[in-house]
């Protein structure tokens, strides 16, 4: 009997496509390494979305803190999310933690968002914003904005991209004080591989810098920081409209112990300024405003009252309907709606037996990507 192998060279292309396309990011990124057909392949669009659409969500954890030392500063680390029915966890690789000082050294950095494998990041203290893509180990320095933080003046920014013209664009909204409590607002726009910003006029809303922006849908969302018709704003990215959008019902005025993200997929709205209860509302259907629904509440007692007039922001929804939240910025915690209990989880760290005090933490959903920085053009492409 004849035996017959054969390498996955072999295959025709769209079945090792196929193949690759289902691999660990870490693990395509070696695979460029092993041949020019297969690097040129790899680096194919038709290859980089379809790898995307089949990217797990994982999260980002980006660690801070003015106490810690240099090595513990400013450090990104990508932590999978194994979910099981009967357990969950989250996993780390150190291999995938980053230095995020290789690009603003002396920085107070914070996130922005993160979309379809980019993460953008500013830099308040230098006032400069970054976008990087840690799994190709990718960052771009986005040109200077025209406008600067002056107390009491401040900036908010979002990060989104349009799937009409598949491009990226961070928006930055300068809120100039024109007295007591009262802002002039003006929007500026950078698509990435411009190299510039444009206006976009002025802004229809007034924010809270303290809070996250969330992008889904095509769409920049904000937590509007006034008391208006709508308690949220949009930025349509392909249109470069800002819009008033549907908030939940009942949901108090202003920004105070509030928070914004997303879980299962859904905008969610997480209300903790009430003395007796702390809700998550999630909308089911987007843009539909009869669709928000109180996901969870929580009637704050004796074994809850760490909750209170805090913000707290959900991360995920585990399979068995535990949900995992960050609480405060430096607590991670599982409650279960079940046995209304609260679990503190652990963050992951290099070293299990190193306590660091004081750490910070903000976290995102992130969904890894192979998508290059170096096909935008203009902007110079450092690489860590």
């Amino acid at each position: 009997m004849m035996s017959i192998s054969m390498s996955i060279s072999d295959l025709p292309p769209h079945i090792t496509i196929d193949i690759l396309s289902r691999l660990p990011i870490k693990t395509i990124v070696q695979c460029k390494c092993v041949c020019k057909i297969w690097r040129n392949l790899l680096q194919e669009p038709y290859f980089v979305n379809l790898r995307l659409s089949r990217s797990p969500t994982t999260l980002i954890i980006h660690q801070f803190g003015h106490s810690l030392p240099p090595s513990d500063s400013d450090i990104l680390k990508l932590v999978e999310l194994e979910d099981d029915h009967d357990r969950h966890s989250l996993q780390y690789d150190p291999s995938t933690k980053f230095d995020l000082r290789f690009c603003y050294p002396n920085g107070h950095i914070l996130l922005v968002g993160s979309v379809n494998g980019l993460i953008c990041f500013c830099d308040f203290e230098n006032e400069a914003l970054f976008v990087c893509n840690p799994a190709v180990r990718q960052c771009v320095s986005l040109a200077e904005p025209k406008h600067k933080t002056r107390s009491p003046s401040v900036l908010v920014y979002g990060f989104g991209f349009s799937p009409v013209s598949s491009q990226y664009k961070v928006v930055q909204i300068f809120q100039k004080a024109i007295g007591p409590f009262s802002y002039e607002c003006q929007g500026e726009v950078n698509t990435l591989g411009t190299g510039k910003w444009r206006s976009v006029g002025t802004v229809p809303f007034e924010y809270d810098c303290y809070l996250y922006s969330v992008y889904l849908n095509g769409n920049i969302h904000w937590l509007c920081d006034v008391e208006s018709p709508e308690s949220i704003c949009s930025f349509d990215v392909e249109k470069e409209l800002f819009q008033a959008f549907p908030a939940p019902p009942c949901l108090s005025r202003g920004t105070l112990y509030k928070s914004f993200g997303l879980l299962g997929g859904c905008l969610c709205v997480c209300d903790n300024s009430s003395d007796s209860e702390f809700v998550v509302w999630t909308m089911k259907e987007y843009g539909i405003k009869e669709s928000w629904t109180k996901e969870l509440v929580i009637r704050n007692n004796s074994h809850l009252d760490r909750l209170s007039y805090a913000i707290v922001t959900p991360i995920k929804v585990w399979q068995n309907g535990d949900v995992l939240m960050l609480w405060r910025g430096d607590v991670l915690f599982s409650y279960s709606p079940e046995r209304k209990t609260l679990e503190e989880v652990h963050v992951p760290r290099d070293s299990a037996h190193v306590v660091t005090p004081f750490i910070n933490y903000e976290m995102l959903p992130h969904v890894a990507s192979l998508v290059s920085l170096k096909d935008f053009g203009t902007e110079r492409v450092d690489t860590f």
